[in-house]
């Protein structure tokens, strides 16, 4: 496979973006793993397919993510059982055992989905050429999911509005607790597994990037989802500021 004239400008450059791939990858497989989860705890048929097309989007994804990643020679660490990685999997896990489709839906589609867009997009602006082009096209792809969501979860908050928000906020702590602390601006009090040795956060200048606004990006896109599907402002601002940091 040729390798792309890709201009690192440091080793420390060279390091933050293979770090930012393999995050990347490794997320794009916890995504292919919860749609194909979330397939089991449907009835309909379309929904059920929808699922399955949406963990092969995901695997589709993570190959065109590793694949260029090939391309420029990264050091690229795959790690499923990562600290934070395998925690937002577990609690995926344990509403998916409960045959809790709307609880899934929310953690997969509406939380993984808007941090996933928002820092696409952050990095897609900050990386140069095709590199860059990637993630900023796969945030557009992935917002697809985002939209898929919230029609479902809006009828759903029309029917049963108190028991949904009383679901919505516990399936909030639960999942957003683990990535607040994931994207908290301060280094990671232990490896997170997939980095390459230092923590990434420390060398995002190096591209150009800072976690302070990354972060703001992240959770303005959340609550800006929380809106669209009809959660009240005085809730979710509440749930939001409650959140580790």
């Amino acid at each position: 496979m040729k390798t792309v004239n890709y201009n690192f400008k440091s080793i420390e450059s060279f390091n933050v973006i293979s770090d930012v791939f393999s995050q990347a990858i490794t997320g794009e497989l916890i995504g292919m793993s919860n749609f194909a989860s979330l397939s089991g705890t449907i009835d309909d048929p379309h929904e059920k397919m929808e699922a399955v097309e949406h963990a092969e989007s995901e695997r589709q994804h993570a190959e065109g993510f590793m694949n260029y990643a090939k391309k420029l020679g990264l050091n690229i660490k795959i790690n499923l059982n990562s600290k934070y990685w395998k925690e937002v999997r577990d609690v995926f896990l344990s509403y998916a055992n409960r045959n809790d489709f709307i609880a899934c839906l929310i953690i997969q589609e509406v939380m993984l989905e808007a941090f996933a867009v928002s820092m696409y997009n952050d990095v897609g602006h900050a990386l140069e050429g095709d590199a860059g082009k990637l993630f900023l096209s796969i945030a557009e792809e992935e917002k697809e999911h985002m939209e898929h969501s919230t029609e479902i979860l809006r009828e759903e908050l029309e029917k049963h509005p108190a028991a949904f928000l009383d679901k919505f906020e516990k399936v909030h702590f639960d999942c957003m607790s683990i990535l607040s602390k994931f994207s908290a601006t301060s280094e990671c009090e232990s490896s997170c597994g997939v980095c390459n040795g230092e923590c990434m956060k420390n060398s995002l200048d190096h591209i150009g990037l800072d976690m302070v606004p990354i972060r703001g990006n992240a959770f303005a896109l959340y609550a800006k989802a929380l809106d669209n599907i009809g959660i009240p402002g005085e809730k979710s601002i509440v749930w939001i500021s409650n959140l580790p940091v």
